[in-house]
């Protein structure tokens, strides 16, 4: 019996110092990991889902009945210049990568992807948006004005 619990004792102190050796070396190795190959990696944005994703459609109208004794009306023309579509501006600056549409109805946020070390804080007012990407009270503003329908940055 002696002998029994000599053995399950070293092995709950192997199992214990390995699962502390993994988790250190994992918690050591993982940044670097995330730097080589997840803040390096471009992603571009797919426009068809953010046009799609931005566009509200209103559910079809009934047809009314119409009387029997009326006139044939014409159908109303349709214009054929198509709506402008939103444009998509993609912003990589030091700090990472903002993305806007702009369009008719002013900008909006479509990603703020900040790079390693980095925090992106936004703010918004009506027809404008501002994104931060900071770290250690230094890194870059970037703007996106609506009625303008253009984009800016500013170092600080």
């Amino acid at each position: 019996m002696p002998l029994m619990r000599r053995a399950l004792r070293y092995a709950a102190i192997w199992c214990g110092a390995t699962v502390v050796a993994v988790s250190v070396s994992w918690f050591g190795v993982r940044g670097v990991l995330r730097e080589e190959f997840v803040d390096d990696v471009d992603v571009e944005p797919f426009l068809a889902q953010t046009i799609a994703a931005g566009a509200r459609t209103k559910p079809p109208a009934t047809p009314k009945p119409t009387p029997a004794r009326t006139p044939a009306t014409k159908p109303p023309v349709r214009s054929k210049t198509p709506a402008p579509t939103p444009s998509l501006k993609v912003m990589k600056v030091k700090g990472g990568e903002v993305a806007f549409t702009l369009g008719p109805e002013g900008c909006r946020l479509i990603s703020a992807t900040p790079a390693g070390g980095y925090t992106a804080t936004i703010a918004r007012a009506d027809g404008w948006i501002r994104v931060d990407l900071a770290r250690d009270g230094h890194g870059t503003g970037v703007f996106c004005i609506g009625h303008e329908r253009r984009t800016d940055t500013w170092e600080y």
